[in-house]
């Protein structure tokens, strides 16, 4: 009786220890984990004084764990505005990370409103959208115009830019306002660091710069995290635009040319009564899935830019692909006819410019594709590959 008290002692002892160790062992994995991601963050190519705290930390874990879901629908809508963004910001002259601020400002919904009456990608309040030369009235709202209102935005972050001399206060300021950012300058006694004044802001404004610090970090690290790009339709990926000299009902065109009328509100958030205003100059802008725009042309006195028949080709293509581009790294082989790891950022960006009938691929000019660089001939040469194992 005693040997088996004896044994049952050793054999709880045995218990306490392992579970001593596990419990260690977790902190010790926690630990490296936060080293690893801090080291992450303080290594990006970021226009803001990056730091990494406790609030950047909880951001951090916020988007990847807590959130995945909503982090992943986040990462496909980036599929249809990035390539936007960065071209109108290189235009302007300003850093290309800007574009996470639209993420931060709106979840990359141009439909967006707040309880303030901000509206759009970036969230302008009416006062501020007019003072960057938008149209807001009871028929269109270009703050939710994606190109108009990215025009808007870059030019009035470069206007705070100029007035702090700082990114970083510069989207402090885009949040709060340019008067309590100079309060909080003053309150600190003249210092010009987002951290230093960071006490003296309001709260949401506090916690704004570690926000855009996480989502840096997620938009360029979700790999790390096993995140993958929740895609959206086809539809909201390849589109071609047009001039609008006439009225156009988007019920009537919906009807004419084989869209849904949510697709085409969904396109053309701006028109608020689901209509877009005659104009003799053309001045107002139709967006549908390229191979509607076809149809629209012939109904329509619109003047569009539509692909030429190559790149027509290559989006149906990619149309048929399944919506997880994650799932077929499988059938996809490199040139030495093996099957890559994974496939990351696999995405193609198209807009139309010019009037010769020309599809221009914009960037990201190359892709990584099991860490090697490829070109958009290279994902043309995949893409057919994929449709013949398909």
């Amino acid at each position: 009786m005693n040997k088996i008290l004896l044994i049952a002692s050793q054999y709880n002892k045995v218990l306490i220890w392992v579970f001593l160790i596990s419990i260690l062992s977790s902190f010790s994995v926690s630990a490296s984990s936060d080293d690893l991601i801090e080291g992450r963050i303080l290594s990006l190519n970021s226009s803001v004084d990056i730091k990494y705290n406790k609030e950047v930390g909880k951001r951090v874990k916020q988007y990847t764990v807590k959130q995945r879901k909503t982090t992943e629908i986040l990462l496909g809508r980036v599929s249809i505005y990035f390539s936007t963004f960065e071209n109108i910001l290189r235009e302007e002259g300003l850093p290309d990370d800007l574009k996470y601020l639209a993420v931060i400002e709106s979840g990359l919904r141009p439909r967006a409103t707040s309880r303030s009456g901000a509206a759009g990608l970036w969230q302008f309040m009416k006062p501020t959208g007019r003072m960057m030369g938008l149209d807001i009235n009871r028929t269109i709202d270009e703050r939710r115009d994606v190109k108009k209102s990215t025009r808007a935005a870059a030019k009035y972050l470069k206007h705070l830019h100029d007035r702090f001399g700082d990114w970083t206060l510069a989207l402090a300021a885009y949040n709060c306002g340019p008067g309590n950012l100079r309060k909080a300058i003053r309150k600190s006694g003249g210092h010009k660091d987002f951290w230093k004044i960071q006490k003296y802001l309001p709260k949401e404004t506090r916690q704004y710069i570690p926000k855009f610090i996480a989502i840096s970090y997620v938009m360029n690290y979700y790999y790390e995290h096993d995140l993958v790009a929740n895609m959206p339709d086809q539809e909201m990926l390849f589109t071609s635009s047009a001039q609008v000299f006439q009225k156009i009902s988007f019920k009537g065109l919906s009807n004419d040319v084989g869209v849904d009328l949510e697709t085409i509100k969904n396109l053309n958030p701006s028109y608020i009564k689901n209509y877009i205003p005659k104009s003799k100059e053309g001045k107002y802008d139709l967006i549908l899935p390229t191979h509607n725009m076809i149809h629209a042309t012939n109904n329509y006195h619109v003047l569009a830019r539509i692909p030429n028949k190559r790149i027509i080709e290559i989006v149906k293509i990619v149309e048929q692909l399944p919506r997880d581009i994650v799932k077929i790294q499988e059938l996809v082989k490199d040139g030495k006819g093996k099957k890559p790891a994974s496939i990351r950022q696999m995405r193609l960006h198209f807009v139309t410019m010019g009037n010769n009938n020309e599809k221009i691929i914009e960037r990201p000019n190359s892709y990584k594709i099991n860490s090697r660089q490829k070109t958009i001939s290279d994902i043309g040469h995949i893409i057919k590959n994929v449709k013949r194992t398909l």
